[in-house]
């Protein structure tokens, strides 16, 4: 496994240009050549909800309720709800051949290393998520503490662009925990990334056309 990485730090960004980036640097990962960490955070309160569920019309402002590009249950994010990060392999890396489930685990062992508190991974029957708020059910491979409860998630999309793999945890990390916990997992050495102009651009034109967009919000899954 290749143990060049970038690392992309990003500002707070509204919730419908956080996942078009993320489509973004999805769609180029063949550009990049090798896995990208994305560490970002929201400039509002927000709720992301998975690919194949339904618009959950019982919660707030539609402008903050986005659907992600990956499945997974709902996720709050804001100010001191969650630390959320992103990891994007280019098609071929060892990521992408692994299977699912173990490039899930793989990448929340990094997760758990990062976290001071005592954590494993969940090893458990799956239960359908559909429906479900993503902290309230652990499946296997989540991170949790000794006693069962769900510290960290996240969802994959997996295609002809590479792995995306969008990542939440329910605690405020340090940046620099999170980064340690893949370098020691994964033996990373990390190049800082910035954006290329086609990269910014195509997250831009996903914000207006598509994330921002009752068409993809609300589109039947």
């Amino acid at each position: 496994m290749s143990r060049f990485w970038y690392l992309l730090r990003c500002p707070a960004a509204s919730p419908a240009y956080n996942m078009a980036l993320d489509e973004a640097l999805w769609r180029t990962a063949a550009c990049r050549a090798r896995p990208l960490l994305r560490l970002y955070s929201w400039d509002r309160p927000a709720v992301t909800f998975g690919y194949f569920q339904k618009f959950p019309e019982h919660l707030g402002a539609e402008d903050a309720v986005i659907r992600r590009p990956t499945g997974g249950g709902i996720v709050y994010h804001g100010d001191d709800v969650d630390t959320t990060y992103t990891v994007v392999a280019p098609p071929g890396h060892s990521l992408h051949a692994l299977p699912t489930q173990e490039s899930y685990n793989l990448l929340h062992r990094a997760v758990a290393a990062a976290l001071a508190q005592k954590s494993r991974l969940a090893n458990l029957p799956a239960i359908p998520r559909g429906g479900y708020e993503c902290f309230q059910n652990p499946v296997p491979g989540d991170v949790v503490t000794e006693d069962g409860s769900k510290l960290a998630g996240g969802a994959q999309r997996r295609g002809r662009n590479g792995l995306l793999h969008q990542g939440s945890i329910a605690a405020r990390v340090n940046p620099e925990q999170l980064i340690q916990g893949f370098c020691q997992v994964f033996d990373a050495e990390f190049a800082e990334y910035a954006l290329t102009a086609e990269e910014a651009a195509l997250a831009e034109r996903l914000t207006v056309e598509k994330y921002a967009t009752r068409t993809w919000n609300r589109r039947i899954a």
